[in-house]
């Protein structure tokens, strides 16, 4: 019996470090402001007027929060391009021991334009080019699209890239691929409201600058930033959202926790279209990405 016991003993310690180390971790402390290390540096040798800005987190066991008025980032180490001159407000916040960190806000000062940070076709087709703006409207009528919106898998991505899924060459970047675009009869009214659902620009004078005029939004109208990512193939808007509408009845919109980035899914001179992740339906429908159509006007 005193043998059963101390075998059993033996095999319980292990089980009990592993507690004790969880117990640990689950009480480590936050951090104060002050034991907080980050810097923020302009790199003049890659642009004389300091637009390429160099962030870093040198503090072990933190979480970066980054938000450089053009987008956001939770790397440790991260390079901003400023294609505009301006001052840029750098806010860093950390998350240390479950809780969230505040530093002091950082002021670059661009002194230059860098307009090969947006010389890109997909810049152009966006926002018009450099000293434009453009227009963007739902494809409310299906005009080209077969409705406003779509859904797709959450691995659809930029459709000209990535794998092979269905019958599409190109587009698949996971094993979530799939697409349903429902046409005007199936989306009003249930999916959508039908009605004037605003106009959304944007522009490249002096900043990237988003607008967007919503009258199925209670008529208000935001006005932010974004930046597009080329190479990711994301759009990232600030301080305001696209034109949308999903499941009117209840609010649908809610089922959607990210209204800041943006997978791009196509983008030419006439046409657009950027994906979301609903993740919390209101109807409790597993995840999907909505795919919202847009036309220039």
């Amino acid at each position: 019996m005193k043998l059963y016991i101390i075998i059993f003993a033996m095999l319980m310690m292990p089980l009990l470090f592993i507690a004790c180390k969880k117990d640990k971790h689950s009480i480590e402390r936050t951090l104060d402001k002050s034991e907080i290390q980050y810097t923020v540096t302009q790199d003049f040798k890659a642009d004389p007027g300091g637009n390429t800005v160099i962030l870093k987190n040198a503090t072990p066991g933190t979480i970066s929060m980054w938000d450089y008025g053009t987008g956001t980032s939770r790397r440790m180490v991260d390079t901003v391009k400023f294609a505009f001159k301006g001052d840029y407000v750098i806010k860093f916040s950390v998350l240390s021991g479950g809780l969230q960190v505040k530093m002091d806000s950082v002021v670059v000062k661009v002194t230059q334009d860098n307009l090969n940070y947006v010389d890109d076709p997909m810049w152009a087709a966006l926002s018009g080019g450099v000293g434009k703006e453009k227009e963007w409207v739902l494809d409310t009528e299906a005009s080209h699209f077969s409705g406003p919106f779509a859904f797709y898998g959450v691995n659809i991505g930029w459709l000209k890239e990535g794998g092979p899924w269905g019958s599409n060459s190109t587009g698949c970047y996971g094993g979530d691929c799939w697409t349903w675009g429902p046409g005007l009869a199936d989306i009003y009214p249930n999916m959508m409201a039908k009605g004037d659902y605003g106009v959304m620009t944007f522009g490249l004078k002096g900043t990237a600058f988003f607008k967007a005029v919503k009258p199925m939004e209670n008529g208000i109208t935001q006005n932010g930033t974004y930046y597009l990512n080329t190479a990711t193939k994301i759009l990232t808007i600030n301080s305001a959202s696209i034109l949308r509408g999903y499941k009117p009845a209840k609010n649908g919109i809610t089922g959607i926790s990210n209204w800041t980035n943006y997978k791009i899914l196509s983008l030419d001179e006439n046409t657009l279209q950027l994906g979301v992740i609903r993740d919390k339906d209101v109807d409790g429908e597993g995840p999907a990405m909505l795919s919202f159509n847009f036309i220039a006007k």
